[in-house]
């Protein structure tokens, strides 16, 4: 058994400027937003210098994700800091959200997004729904977001693209495009699994675990399930939460080959103090390259 890569963190309030950032240059800048249950986070890169230079993230104060007061949460952020209501080369805001299914493209049809998606999540009050494509994949993507949300953004940026963050996690490195590779990506208790293989998307589902064991189950049931022979699947594991802590050698007594890094999907570099934020917030840094 193989693992590698870098150690957990812990969920804390992080705000990272790099001394290289410059307020009047954001519309060389890319903002990269990610809405999850557990809070809010950016990232800016520098598109010149494919670079990124910020990060940013906080809770939602002890309020769940469907309570946020989004417009005071926004004012508030703004008044902190005013250059986020500058323009930007581009602004992609990604909901990290378990309220969303697959549907192949072929029989995907905007007008049934609700009665598909009813079927398998109950839907909170007060979300709309949304779809993202994966073309690549032939697939579609239908969630649900925060209605609250998706309007106060837009009163700042309005040509904001919004995603699920699923399209960032369910994009491989080109160097794993043949091979069984399972992902997971853990963000506290809500945890994605994905499992490719020959370049191909076989499944991909959200799951509520309370231990790595739980972790460890899913990923080896659906691993049996999708193949004979699991001794040559190559696993990596992102993101954080108490749930990280031994996940790496727990998977290491089922898988041979276990790592814990960020695999992004084309290469992008990190200012010196990003750099160990890289496998915590992988899908957030990941956003950029797969929505070209």
């Amino acid at each position: 058994m193989l693992v590698t890569g870098s150690s957990t963190l812990a969920m804390h309030e992080i705000d990272i400027i790099d001394e290289t950032f410059d307020r009047d240059r954001t519309t060389t800048y890319e903002l990269s937003i990610q809405v999850s249950l557990n809070g809010f986070s950016y990232a800016v890169k520098d598109t010149v210098r494919n670079t990124f230079i910020a990060l940013f993230n906080t809770d939602w104060k002890g309020y769940s994700i469907d309570c946020v007061n989004y417009r005071d949460f926004l004012n508030r952020l703004i008044e902190a800091k005013p250059w986020l209501t500058k323009e930007f080369k581009k602004i992609i805001v990604a909901f990290n959200l378990p309220y969303y299914t697959l549907i192949p493209a072929d029989f995907f049809d905007p007008t049934n997004s609700k009665s598909i998606l009813d079927q398998v999540h109950s839907i909170p009050e007060c979300f709309e729904l949304g779809h993202t494509e994966l073309n690549n994949l032939l697939m579609v993507i239908v969630y649900a977001a925060p209605h609250e949300f998706i309007n106060e953004w837009k009163r700042l940026h309005s040509k904001t693209l919004f995603i699920h963050s699923l399209k960032s996690f369910v994009h491989i490195p080109y160097n794993y495009s043949s091979k069984p590779y399972l992902q997971i990506d853990v963000d506290h208790q809500y945890v994605n699994i994905a499992i490719h293989s020959n370049g191909q998307l076989l499944v991909a589902n959200s799951y509520t675990c309370k231990t790595p064991t739980d972790i460890v189950y899913y990923s080896n049931a659906i691993s049996k399930a999708m193949f004979e022979d699991i001794d040559h699947i190559h696993v990596n594991l992102t993101g954080d939460g108490e749930l990280m802590v031994g996940l790496p050698e727990e998977m290491g007594k089922y898988f041979n080959f276990v790592s814990h890094q960020a695999e992004f999907y084309k290469p992008v570099f990190f200012s010196y103090k990003l750099l160990r934020f890289r496998t915590e917030y992988f899908r957030l840094f990941n956003l950029g390259v797969t929505c070209e």
